[in-house]
């Protein structure tokens, strides 16, 4: 439903991604398959989406040995690498940015930790709790009494003068642990709520499994409660309509969230207080979509948030353009001489909709409809 964003340039994020694996010992097991699918380890791991259709496609139909299964599985074992590949899209070096589920546009997923909360690795040391340095160091690192004398000693100039206090064990360097490097003073993400879902499901092909634009970030939900190892097209065309993780992917354009009346409906205004004589629908041209929102029971999911829909049509009532020129005209005189664009046509309506602060949000493909198609 929501595209995944590439925001690094695409080569300099492969050439980031292929430092994850041991590219020689994969390419020595990999060898044997490498005519029969046309690809060398290092392409089919970064391929893009497309080239990955063919692949998975053509292994469905390849006769292969249990022996040679066997091998496929033993070399793309997605388990094994999970967490690097977690922190290869949490790691701020790889410029993702992800907030929702690309699935279904409902749930929020995200990476989080000391960054949100400190600026620096000298900004924890000198505000960070009692609390917190218990959670971060083991015991046999920083004694209660190591950590009693930190806080009664900050703030410090400099890591490099907190370090060389008697009382850090072992002399380590604590604050290495979180940063991005040792030679910068950046915190980092250091956990998530998001699943790294494979749109070709790997019990169906491992082969591309380990493929960088077969991951899709998702909520729990979508991945191990719906979808789990569902196949969500049968042919290429369909797959590549929509996959989140392909730049040709239409399901935005294709397909309109619409807010549909039950009874005879005097303003939306007044049906706020009866939504249920409302109820969502998803209009759709082809069966590949069909597929795709019942799979991820988009109707029953998105009916449950139908009063998102009302509001947003009962504010588009209420506040029509002219409207909106009115409020920024009465404002703009009331308060002359502030910033020109302060009370401006376009900021009350952003005030009052926030297309631009949610458009990345939760919802915002049935915000953009909403606003867009009804």
């Amino acid at each position: 439903m929501i595209k995944l964003r590439y925001n690094l340039d695409l080569n300099t994020l492969k050439a980031n991604y292929l430092k994850i694996f041991d590219l020689a010992s994969m390419a020595t097991l990999w060898k044997p398959f490498e005519s029969t699918f046309g690809m060398k380890i290092q392409d089919l791991l970064t391929a893009d989406f497309d080239r990955l259709v063919d692949v998975y496609l053509q292994y469905k139909v390849t006769k292969l040995s249990q022996d040679q299964i066997d091998v496929l599985n033993s070399l793309f074992n997605y388990k094994s690498y999970q967490p690097k590949l977690a922190w290869f899209f949490m790691n701020p070096e790889n410029k993702f940015d992800f907030k929702t589920c690309h699935y279904c546009n409902i749930a929020y997923i995200n990476a989080y930790g000391k960054e949100d909360s400190y600026k620096t690795a000298l900004d924890f040391v000198n505000r960070a709790t009692a609390s917190e340095w218990r959670y971060w160091f083991k015991e046999d690192e920083l004694s209660d009494v190591s950590i009693d004398k930190i806080i009664q000693e900050q703030p410090y100039p400099t890591l490099e003068e907190f370090n060389t206090k008697k009382y850090l064990w072992q002399r380590i360097e604590l604050y290495k642990r979180m940063i991005f490097a040792s030679t910068d003073t950046r915190l980092v993400p250091d956990a998530n709520h998001f699943d790294i879902d494979h749109v070709l499901p790997k019990a169906v092909c491992p082969i591309t499994s380990l493929s960088l634009f077969n991951f899709v970030p998702s909520c729990q939900v979508c991945n191990e409660k719906i979808k789990k190892d569902a196949e969500l097209a049968t042919t290429k065309g369909d797959w590549l309509k929509i996959s989140p993780t392909y730049s040709g992917s239409n399901f935005d354009d294709a397909v309109t969230i619409k807010l549909v009346p039950e009874v005879s409906c005097s303003t939306f205004f007044e049906l706020m207080k009866n939504r249920e004589n409302y109820r969502l629908d998803f209009d759709m041209p082809e069966e590949v979509y069909e597929n795709y929102v019942t799979l991820f029971r988009l109707h029953d999911r998105y009916n449950y948030h139908k009063l998102r829909a009302l509001h947003i049509l009962s504010l588009k009532e209420r506040y029509s353009e002219k409207k909106l020129d009115e409020i920024s005209r009465m404002l703009s005189k009331k308060y002359d001489g502030k910033d020109e664009n302060l009370y401006s046509e376009a900021q009350v309506r952003e005030d009052i909709f926030h297309l631009d602060l949610e458009k990345d949000e939760c919802f915002s493909k049935l915000r953009k409809d909403m606003m867009e198609r009804n």
